[in-house]
């Protein structure tokens, strides 16, 4: 039996980076110590935020969002409120929907669902069947994607966010940031920081990923010592679709045989990310002529894909 490097008690967490173990209360100090840290790090909040908690259900943002309703006894100008995107994909999102409302009601956060099928027209799978009658060359992710960024942007700002916090953690950020490199997609990369450029738009709610730093295997065990690990634990149905699903096995047996090669890509990341910030490479965020909402483009991508759908005709047209 491993014991905790801090104590004789049972480690629940090794950490094979500095050779450390954790017993569950260690661990705990650790993990809240490690959020703190990325937090004043990257300079995320303020003494007065109205956060808005992205949350799937899933154990990341539960985690996120029980680890925010406790930090936030102690911050009295913090106000802490969730935010669901039902995308409409069966047998899953519902499911996981249930584990969202055990957790915002236990917790008593104030919480708003919205859903693909009121706000877009179709759920998920509609629009996955769809896609496949027109022939469209997308993937379910590449829509869903866009459209619950679209949604969580849209949501956080109509409920008052002063700041819209995600779940990503470490495993995340990594995994897009190798994607989009052999995509050569350098402005989707210079946009995976850990605080979203501020002041481009004045629809766009600030984003922060407070567990930046923190590797999934990390929020899996808080979650679980916290016992809001979600009862439903099945993968998206869609996901096996993804890169991102073949990537992420990757890395974590890279991580297994070689550890601290996911803090060493985090840190590539950075790099790249300082590199850019030095030559004050600005995106240009303008209003899409169709919905008003943040664009980069004249059309944004959830108008685009409407589109493609056939779900927007000449009224939906602003001017």
């Amino acid at each position: 039996m491993v014991k905790c490097s801090f104590c004789n008690r049972r480690a629940v967490y090794v950490s094979k980076t500095s050779g450390k173990a954790y017993c569950e209360k260690h661990f705990l100090e650790y993990f809240d110590r490690k959020v703190r840290r990325t937090i004043r790090k990257y300079r995320m909040l303020t003494g007065h935020e109205h956060i808005i908690i992205a949350v799937s259900g899933g154990k990341d943002s539960l985690s996120l969002i029980h680890y925010f309703s406790n930090l936030a006894k102690n911050v009295p100008g913090w106000k802490i409120s969730a935010l669901l995107i039902d995308e409409g994909i069966k047998g899953y999102r519902d499911e996981a929907i249930k584990d969202f409302l055990e957790v915002v009601e236990e917790l008593k956060v104030d919480y708003k669902i919205v859903s693909f099928k009121e706000e877009i027209g179709l759920t998920l799978d509609e629009i996955v069947e769809k896609s496949k009658k027109l022939k469209l060359p997308y993937l379910p992710c590449s829509y869903c994607g866009v459209f619950r960024r679209y949604l969580l942007n849209k949501y956080a700002r109509i409920m008052g966010g002063t700041v819209l916090a995600t779940a990503h953690n470490l495993d995340d950020i990594i995994q897009t940031f190798l994607i989009n490199v052999m995509k050569n997609d350098w402005n989707k990369i210079i946009r995976l920081t850990p605080v979203s450029r501020t002041g481009l738009h004045a629809k766009l709610v600030k984003r922060i990923k407070p567990f930046y730093e923190i590797l999934e295997k990390e929020t899996t065990l808080y979650a679980i010592l916290n016992n809001i690990y979600p009862k439903h634990t099945s993968q998206c149905p869609y996901a096996v679709l993804s890169s991102r699903w073949h990537l992420r096995h990757f890395l974590n047996k890279l991580e297994e045989m070689n550890p601290g090669t996911k803090y060493s890509t985090l840190n590539s990341l950075l790099h790249v990310l300082e590199t850019y910030s030095a030559k004050e490479n600005v995106e240009q965020i303008g209003s899409c002529k169709i919905c008003g909402e943040p664009s980069s483009h004249e059309i944004c991508r959830a108008c685009f894909f409407k589109m493609k759908l056939g779900l927007l005709n000449s009224q939906d047209f602003n001017g």
